[in-house]
Parts: structure tokens; C-alpha cells; sequence
């Protein structure tokens, strides 16, 4: 499955009355893009208002418990569902992100990033990577959350989900902060220069890894070229579109969340 980010009301989110990027593109062009879920079926946008109704209650409702969990005077609710607004979304896609879950590990554990990934590549099948995940580092991107709330604390919880379903949340200031440290670490770039890593051409593969000879010179017929990224520059790329998600979320009081 492929990964979106989204930044924007839960009430839309879990409605699905949003588009993905490559939904949007696919119709400006005039094509017709159905999204389908793991079991293969269509995924269709809740038209009924009373059932969007239940799922703002259910959200407004899950969102008062979270705050019920933090010892500080929190807002309640924590951010307005009952109207709605604009959102955020583009695609870093697996291949991206990972590239910025593996820089992040590699920067934590003081290790020289690899120059370049190959297409299909898992981030979080890396040696590196999990060994950082395994020291439990307070970093949200080594955390596997994917979701983080519009609340003022730099905090990784584990609580149930909108869906009852366990797993680590985490905050927009905490995700601004982590990005703004690799930023200092790594590139000291302004604004301009991180939405430019925004750019489809870091897709595009920089080299070709051929398959190795048998006894040096037989070619295996089971292996096939293997296509390379640069490291850095995918992890660039995702870095552009989760900065932008985050500027959405603080100005709009939103969560941020990976879409998969």
C-alpha cells in the first residue's frame, strides 16, 4: 500500500470526504482514480450527515479522553470538529519517508547514511534502523506513530486510537521540533530551500545497480537492475512534505497523520 500524508479534521479524514494527491491529479487530467483498501474493495466517502455526525461525536468524544490523560490545563476539546476546513495532503510514498525514518536513525546512532536505496526498498527492514528503534529513542519518527495532535507538549503516549486499536501518538510541536533539529544538524536551510525539496525529479533514479555475474561473466536470468535513489534527496523530499503539513496543522490547530 502506498503512504499519504494528511493534515486536516479527523470528522473528514475517517468520513473520507478527502482526495489524496493522486486522486486530485488524476482528475485535473480527466481520469477517474478509485482508491482501494487492503481487502481490494473500493473506499467510498460518507455522504449520509447523520453518520458524519456519529463520527465528529466519536472523534470530539476520543479527543476529550486524550486530554483527560495529560497533566496540563489543555483546551477542551483539544481542536474544533464541528467545522469544518481546508486540509493538507501529498504523497512521500514509502520509499521517501523511509529515506527520512533511515537519516534520522543513522544521524541517531552517529552512522554514515548510505548514498543510495534501491526501488522497493524497506527502511524498516535496516539493520540501523532497528537498532534505533530498539533503544527507544523519544523521536516520534523512530516511534512508528502516525499520528500526532495539535496539543503543546513534546510528548509520545500510547493510548488507543479513534478505533480502540493501540499504538504510539505523538505531537505536532513534538514533529516540529524533530524537524527542525535535523534541519540545524544537517543543512541549516530557510524556508524556500526546504519547500523546494519538494520536486518529483528525487523519484526519478539517479543510477542503475546491475545484477551480479555467476563465475563473472553469466548473467543471472533471476535478477533484474535494481533502480537508485539518492538517500539524502528522497529524505529531503519527505522532509518538504511533512515541514508543509506541519505549518497547515499549527495554523489550522489540526493533527498531522500517515495515511496507508
Amino acid at each position: 500500500m502506498g503512504l499519504d500524508i494528511y493534515s486536516g479534521k479527523l470528522t473528514r479524514y475517517y468520513s473520507r470526504n478527502w482526495k489524496t494527491i493522486t486522486q486530485q491529479l488524476s482528475e485535473e487530467n480527466g481520469y477517474k482514480c478509485m482508491m482501494i483498501n487492503g481487502c481490494g474493495n473500493a473506499i467510498e466517502s460518507v455522504k449520509n450527515k447523520k453518520e458524519i455526525e456519529q463520527i465528529r461525536e466519536a472523534i470530539t468524544e476520543w479527543a476529550n479522553f486524550i486530554a483527560a490523560t495529560f497533566d496540563l490545563p489543555l483546551p477542551t476539546p483539544l481542536w474544533d470538529e464541528t467545522t469544518e476546513c481546508d486540509y493538507y495532503t501529498d504523497k512521500p510514498d514509502w520509499e521517501a519517508f523511509g529515506a527520512l525514518v533511515m537519516l534520522q536513525a543513522y544521524l541517531s546512532l552517529n552512522c554514515p547514511l548510505p548514498e543510495y536505496i534501491e526501488n522497493g526498498w524497506n527502511a524498516f527492514e535496516d539493520s540501523i534502523v532497528k537498532e534505533a528503534k530498539k533503544k527507544k529513542i523519544a523521536n516520534s519518527l523512530l516511534y512508528d506513530v502516525s499520528l500526532w495532535l495539535p496539543i503543546p507538549d513534546n510528548a509520545i503516549f500510547v493510548v488507543p486510537d479513534p478505533f480502540g486499536d493501540e499504538r504510539p501518538i505523538s505531537t505536532v510541536s513534538l514533529l516540529r521540533k524533530e524537524l527542525e533539529e535535523l534541519n540545524q544538524k544537517l543543512w541549516k536551510a530557510d524556508e524556500a530551500t526546504i519547500l523546494s525539496w519538494r520536486n518529483n525529479k528525487y523519484y526519478v533514479p539517479v543510477k542503475i545497480k546491475e545484477p551480479k555475474l555467476l563465475f563473472g561473466f553469466i548473467r543471472r536470468t533471476d535478477k533484474t537492475p535494481k533502480e537508485q535513489y539518492r538517500t539524502e534527496e528522497l529524505a529531503q523530499c519527505a522532509y518538504s512534505i511533512l515541514y508543509q503539513a506541519v505549518i497547515f496543522a499549527e495554523k489550522h490547530q489540526v493533527p498531522v497523520l500517515l495515511d496507508y
